[in-house]
């Protein structure tokens, strides 16, 4: 009897030990925005074999709530600051896949440049749903997925 009683207290508790703090990433799988960046001559500014590229190690992003701005970091996750950069062999195109979780957000490309992206968003089905999303007050998109490009 006690070694059931003893198996029932580790499953309890190993069960409590893998919840994590954060919001669900599938909540908000439909909230993001794919971004690819150009410099005026069409050259990708996420291509690591570039010298001067925008490099994951010095992005960094924040969710603004209430005008209060909060590094997001979940180190449990792929995707712990939000963001995943990766390359589109058919488009032969870096992106920034950005996960979006507040209606603004602060995207930190490097020492120099921040950039804001704003939403509108809605509940369905348990599921966050982009609406619109703007870069830098500029119009980008209108409807889920969605991915554009930015010149810098």
């Amino acid at each position: 009897m006690k070694t059931i009683h003893i198996i029932l207290i580790v499953v309890i508790f190993s069960l409590l030990g893998n919840c994590k703090k954060g919001p669900s990433k599938s909540a908000y799988d439909s909230m993001r925005v794919d971004i690819a960046y150009k410099d005026k001559l069409g050259n990708d500014l996420l291509d690591p074999t570039r010298q001067n590229h925008f490099s994951s190690d010095s992005i960094h992003v924040f969710n603004v709530v209430n005008g209060i701005k909060k590094e997001v970091y979940y180190p449990n996750y792929d995707a712990p600051h939000n963001f995943v950069i990766y390359k589109n062999d058919s488009l032969k195109s870096y992106y920034l896949k950005l996960f979006l979780e507040t209606d603004t957000t602060l995207l930190v490309l490097n020492k120099t440049i921040t950039d804001t992206v704003t939403c509108t968003s809605e509940k369905s089905n348990g599921n966050w749903i982009l609406i619109k999303a703007w870069y830098n007050g500029v119009f980008e998109c209108d409807g889920g997925y969605q991915t554009f490009t930015i010149i810098k």
